[in-house]
């Protein structure tokens, strides 16, 4: 069971995209034996909001459950918890995605509480984009993974996942730190750091109980990552766990955990 719980649909115009078209990436999930993605739509994240909530309903009906999504919350848009709260009423979405650097709103600021108590209430996980502090790009200090720390002290209940892992060296380390320390933070793969030993190191920082197997995709082609994951040094439950089963418990995949419980016993 492969379980990529990081994934975009649509366009940036900040970027390049080769293919965002949901027929191919869906054959890429095929040839990869990916099950299933967890997605949110960049135009959620970037100002497009209905257009990104028709097309992520679309896409469910599409392949058929196999791609699922978050709702995006947007801290300066007074619309947008309800926007959120009424998506979180479907199948189609499993939780909240919130980008700090993105918003260009700090990760402990208090225009955030609203969307952690409401995931409390709902018992949804929050992904969250987390980076390393560069001088090249200053507003990626607002997502460092330390900035998150005080929501997830005060909602235990809340499980957030730390997308990207931190995103480069200091970043890394401080979020492999955060989910060893707190039972409630977990971390993903996804984005375009490659460095040597990357997986490893976050087993044994963080615990392959705490690590997922996200792409970026269409960001980022999904058989980079997959592929780093599948030639670990680590044990082959520990790549069950990233692959899949971490991620089919935290967004309570209950068809998908009982396939891999079997797995495991057979």
């Amino acid at each position: 069971m492969i379980i990529d719980a990081h994934c975009h649909l649509g366009s940036s115009p900040q970027f390049h995209f080769a293919d965002v078209a949901v027929g191919r990436m869906l054959g890429l999930m095929d040839r990869l034996r990916i099950d299933r993605t967890v997605c949110c739509h960049l135009g959620m994240l970037q100002g497009a909001w209905g257009l990104g909530y028709r097309e992520s309903l679309e896409a469910f009906r599409e392949t058929s459950g196999r791609f699922v999504f978050l709702a995006a919350f947007d801290p300066n848009d007074s619309k947008s918890l309800r926007l959120v709260q009424a998506c979180l009423d479907r199948e189609e979405f499993v939780g909240v995605k919130i980008h700090p650097s993105l918003h260009n709103c700090p990760a402990e600021d208090e225009r955030y509480d609203a969307v952690w108590q409401l995931a409390a209430a709902r018992r949804v996980p929050i992904l969250t984009h987390s980076w390393d502090m560069s001088e090249q790009n200053p507003v990626q200090r607002l997502s460092f993974p330390n900035r998150f720390e005080n929501y997830v002290s005060r909602y235990p209940e809340v499980t957030l996942i730390l997308g990207h892992a931190g995103g480069r060296y200091r970043g890394h380390m401080a979020a492999a730190e955060m989910a060893r320390r707190y039972r409630n933070v977990f971390l993903d793969t996804s984005g375009d750091c490659y460095t040597l030993g990357l997986i490893e190191h976050l087993v044994e920082r963080a615990g392959a109980d705490k690590l997922m197997f996200g792409s970026d995709m269409t960001w980022i082609d999904p058989r980079t990552q997959l592929g780093m994951i599948l030639d670990a040094d680590v044990p082959t439950d520990a790549k069950r766990m990233i692959l899949g089963g971490n991620a089919a418990r935290v967004f309570n995949f209950a068809d998908a955990v009982s396939r891999e419980n079997a797995s495991q016993s057979s």
